[in-house]
């Protein structure tokens, strides 16, 4: 057998080794948490850089037209540029590895500050913890998603069958940038310990008791995410061409006007509009959208050959400048190029699964049973049961 068979029959093995062990955590007390919904992205402040580093403040060079200082200030600051970052699921680590301990509740306030375990009293100690994530799965993009599943539970309800990865241990990652996460996906940290069911008394510690946390923290969308999310994939590159996913300015342009287009419709409530606004949206980015597996330069964008002085010659490139243009894909095909859509970049998929959440959200139930959504007053509508 070939080594790296090897490898994959030794974690099959382990796997089958601690499912027992976590299939036993579902008998202990559990205590849910507090829930966190998170954004794929945020509004942020851009920062500069000290003087002495002699480094230019982020901002729009308007030459004759604007201030060309370095540094901007006073009335200059109408052209720094906005800012958005990804959102960020970031969990507290000792080291390089998960601080479990800040996750094992015993008493408390019973607020989010001061959780509380009913019953549970200090000193406790962590017997087990796993990190489970949980991806729905999208009608619109399953082959960046996953196609969702769905089955019925012993009430004959029809349930979602989300695509689970879990870690444990050690092998806890506690940094995960959410600018490509599907929204309705929940990360879930439970963790067993050994606590008391009395506090001390005399210095004696009460009669141990085993009991689980469980903490939630799930992605949504709005419109007001996918202004964030634009903002994002305008300004991060995805190769050396220093282009962003969103590549031309009049589809970036295009974009923002859409979005400001459904957030206008969903604050109105009309669901005839926030439909057709939710259409329009999808059409324009599925239209302009290139959709290839790597982004090559030298096939999307070719431009002169170029030769040095050594007498070496070597294929050039074209940069593409701020309108969306037609490139080519293979001998006979071509797509606008709008919006880069890659493996590792699914920008036109990630927009595209966004508009599917705020649809059901919103009433527009585009199959059944539908994808999980968390509504404004912070209920969780996992899927149609079908009842």
């Amino acid at each position: 057998m070939k080594q790296g068979l090897l490898s994959l029959a030794g974690i099959a093995l382990a796997m089958a080794v601690a499912m027992p062990a976590h299939a036993l955590t579902n008998t202990i007390q559990n205590f849910n948490q507090t829930i966190y919904n998170l954004a794929q992205a945020y509004p942020c402040t851009v920062g500069t850089y000290p003087s002495s580093e002699g480094i230019c403040d982020l901002r729009v060079w308007q030459g004759s037209c604007g201030s060309n200082d370095c540094t901007l200030v006073g009335t200059a600051q109408s052209q720094a540029l906005a800012g958005a970052t990804p959102g960020l699921l970031c969990l507290a680590r000792n080291g390089l590895a998960l601080d479990v301990n800040c996750f094992a509740v015993a008493a408390g306030t019973g607020t989010a500050a001061a959780p509380v375990s009913p019953g549970q009293f200090g000193p406790c100690f962590v017997q087990a913890y796993y990190l489970t994530k949980q991806v729905p799965g999208s009608f619109k993009c399953p082959d960046v998603y996953g196609l969702p599943h769905f089955t019925k539970d012993s009430s004959g309800n029809v349930v979602l069958q989300p695509y689970t990865y879990i870690q444990y241990g050690t092998g806890v990652r506690t940094w995960w940038a959410l600018n490509f996460t599907q929204p309705g996906t929940q990360f879930i940290l439970s963790v067993v310990s050994v606590c008391r069911s009395t506090p001390s008394t005399n210095g004696l510690p009460g009669p141990a008791v085993v009991h689980k946390d469980t903490w939630t923290w799930r992605v949504v969308a709005s419109p007001e995410t996918m202004a964030q999310l634009i903002e994002v994939m305008h300004g991060g590159a995805v190769s050396t061409l220093e282009v962003p996913c969103i590549i031309g300015e009049d589809m970036y342009d295009a974009l923002k006007s859409a979005q400001s287009t459904l957030a206008g419709a969903v604050n109105g409530g009309n669901t005839t509009s926030i439909g057709n606004a939710i259409f329009d949206m999808e059409a324009l980015i599925v239209s302009n959208c290139l959709f290839v597996d790597v982004l090559d330069p030298l096939q999307a964008f070719p431009g002169a050959m170029q030769s040095f002085t050594d007498g070496t010659v070597v294929p050039g490139i074209q940069p593409p400048g701020n309108l969306a243009q037609t490139v080519k894909i293979g001998s006979n095909g071509s797509a606008i190029a709008g919006i880069i859509d890659t493996i590792e970049n699914p920008c036109c998929c990630k927009l595209l699964v966004d508009l599917e959440y705020i649809s059901i959200y919103n009433g527009l139930i585009g199959q059944v049973p539908h994808l999980p959504v968390v509504h404004a007053d912070g209920s969780y509508d996992p899927d149609d049961t079908g009842a």
